[in-house]
């Protein structure tokens, strides 16, 4: 019984709490998998003098390619355990006092991107979810939180990958070069001047076998090369928005979380209180980069 309002307080299970765990975890095997690839030093950098011996152009060399398509398995299952998360909230909150949906295989977690798709969400997949808990889940909806740019929304991401992995292929994932290194030196060949580099030009492309990370172009003849540069590298994957890093997971690992605390929270006053000052959703918010290769989650204020 809560002692404030009166009234029973419902006992939701820790199965919600147990997916998002679970998504952590794929979350962190996947990252115990990129490390052992890249503890295995599957790649060097290697400079090259053009022909005019003016340039240098350092250029990666990966013998080892990394298992991309194996990383994407763990990738999805944690994405997908994630967005089951929400789907599993919404089962319970359907069945709450004996309630059985008409039609449960309907039962889930809605995408909604307009007015019109929450009312048949409504209809459909909150079939029996009461009303005061529907209202929250209303709050959190993309088309609720970003009226404008609804696929700005962390959810509307989440259910994007989730179907990309579950209905259409694996989720693309790339490695990237994000910092470089200079850790070399240019010996100028006899009666040429020691003078600073006249450009030098870094690439932030995808770290494959040939890319040139790295060129600095001379005045003068060079003689050779001494050392290399050393190149920081991320893992990325494709959205429908842009580029983003596995950092971005564990932004939705929070958001998921903070949506079902903000869900459940919910609790119906006693009739003989006043309504309580009903809570605010906070939404994380999608923020592509203007060349579209990058985003990053905001919180929205």
């Amino acid at each position: 019984m809560d002692e404030q309002t009166g009234t029973t307080a419902p006992q939701f299970s820790t199965w919600p709490q147990m997916k998002i765990a679970r998504a952590s975890q794929h979350l962190a095997d996947l990252r115990a998998r990129i490390n052992l690839w890249a503890a295995a030093t599957p790649y060097t950098v290697e400079p090259r003098i053009s022909g005019d011996r003016t340039t240098v152009s350092f250029l990666a060399k990966v013998a080892v390619p990394p298992p991309t398509d194996e990383w994407s398995l763990y990738l999805g299952d944690a994405l997908h355990a994630l967005r089951s998360a929400l789907d599993a909230c919404v089962w319970e909150l359907a069945h709450l006092d004996g309630h059985e949906p008409p039609k449960p295989r309907m039962v889930g977690f809605p995408d909604c991107r307009s007015e019109a798709d929450w009312n048949r969400a409504r209809r459909d997949k909150l079939q029996t979810v009461p009303d005061l808990y529907a209202e929250r889940i209303k709050q959190v909806q993309p088309f609720s939180a970003h009226p404008q740019q609804p696929n700005l929304s962390a959810l509307a991401v989440l259910s994007y990958l989730d179907n990309q992995d579950k209905h259409r292929a694996s989720i693309r994932l790339n490695l990237d070069g994000n910092q470089i290194q200079q850790n070399f030196g240019v010996k100028m060949m006899e009666g040429e001047r020691v003078d600073p580099p006249l450009e030098v030009v870094g690439h932030f492309v995808p770290f494959e076998d040939g890319a040139v990370v790295l060129e600095t172009r001379h005045s003068g003849r060079i003689d050779s090369v001494l050392g290399t540069c050393g190149v920081g590298l991320q893992i990325t994957f494709d959205t429908e928005l842009g580029r983003e890093v596995l950092g971005m997971v564990d932004a939705m690992i929070m958001q998921v979380h903070q949506v079902l605390e903000f869900i459940l929270s919910a609790q119906p006053a006693a009739e003989s209180e006043e309504p309580a000052e009903e809570e605010v959703w906070q939404d994380m918010t999608f923020v592509p980069s203007q060349d579209g290769k990058s985003a990053r989650y905001v919180h929205e204020h």
